[in-house]
């Protein structure tokens, strides 16, 4: 026989024990929970970082309904935080999503233009206006390049297909040497040069008054596009001055302030005629 006073000290234990179990089981699943929500950040790689850490979120999910009780299933409690978990990781991928696609916009952006202007050494009159075809070409090309629609190559005899041709008698000297700007010469050239649109200029008249110090410039520019059947050409010339009274600067100084002003202008009525090149 029982005596009354030991059953209720039983009974006291086994609450104990029962209230001691529920509370160890309780921050057993808390923590379990904690580091399902702090090991995935801590465990994944840049790549899943950057695709919103799906792999991580899958091994917690995978934990979670570990740990969830037949109880807290039939309750719905697990499938709530699941679904929160899986939720969370739609959002995170979104902006890796986006991120890559404005990439590949970017990319396509910042094409190159496909196609190349081959730009020839100014033909000069000799004397000063021979030294101004550096100052001219050099316009024109930063020119071309800022328009984003070509880019350019400086004309040299050194071009590896050009020498090939001297070599083989295929061209001449001559027909590598200025004058450039000359239809025949330009269209045996070409060929060998693997380009199909050339720019020429030509300083047309050149002029210098010692006694005011001021020189004064005509120069005449064609852009000829030879993929067609017949060379396409757009033509433009312009002529400059520099001020009345040159002060103390030199004759080259003053012609090549002239001439990059005309080489400007050039320019900006050759692009003006040319329709933009396809990509």
């Amino acid at each position: 026989m029982i005596h009354p006073g030991n059953a209720s000290s039983a009974a006291s234990q086994q609450r104990f024990g029962i209230r001691r179990a529920l509370f160890i089981g309780t921050c057993a699943v808390t923590a379990a929970f904690a580091a399902i929500s702090v090991a995935p950040a801590i465990a994944q790689t840049p790549a899943q970082a950057a695709s919103g850490g799906g792999g991580a979120a899958s091994s917690g999910l995978r934990l979670i309904r570990f740990l969830v009780t037949p109880a807290q299933a039939a309750s719905g409690g697990g499938g709530a935080r699941a679904n929160t978990a899986t939720d969370k990781t739609v959002k995170q991928g979104t902006p890796g999503k986006m991120g890559r696609s404005m990439g590949r916009m970017s990319k396509q952006k910042m094409m190159p233009p496909s196609r190349v202007v081959l730009v020839f050494p100014t033909d000069g009159k000799g004397g000063v206006s021979d030294q101004l075809s550096d100052a001219i070409t050099e316009t024109i090309q930063g020119r071309i390049a800022a328009s984003n629609r070509y880019q350019t190559v400086y004309f040299l005899r050194s071009i590896p297909t050009v020498t090939r041709a001297l070599n083989e008698a295929n061209l001449t000297a001559n027909e590598v040497s200025h004058p450039f700007d000359d239809d025949t010469k330009l269209k045996k050239l070409i060929p060998y040069v693997g380009y199909d649109m050339a720019l020429t200029t030509s300083i047309d008249s050149y002029t210098y008054d010692a006694a005011k110090n001021q020189v004064t410039l005509l120069i005449s520019a064609r852009l000829i596009d030879y993929r067609g059947a017949k060379p396409s050409v757009k033509a433009a010339a312009e002529n400059g001055s520099s001020a009345a009274s040159g002060g103390n600067a030199r004759e080259l100084t003053l012609a090549s302030q002239v001439a990059k002003s005309i080489a400007e202008k050039l320019m900006s009525s050759l692009l003006s005629q040319e329709r933009p090149a396809s990509q």
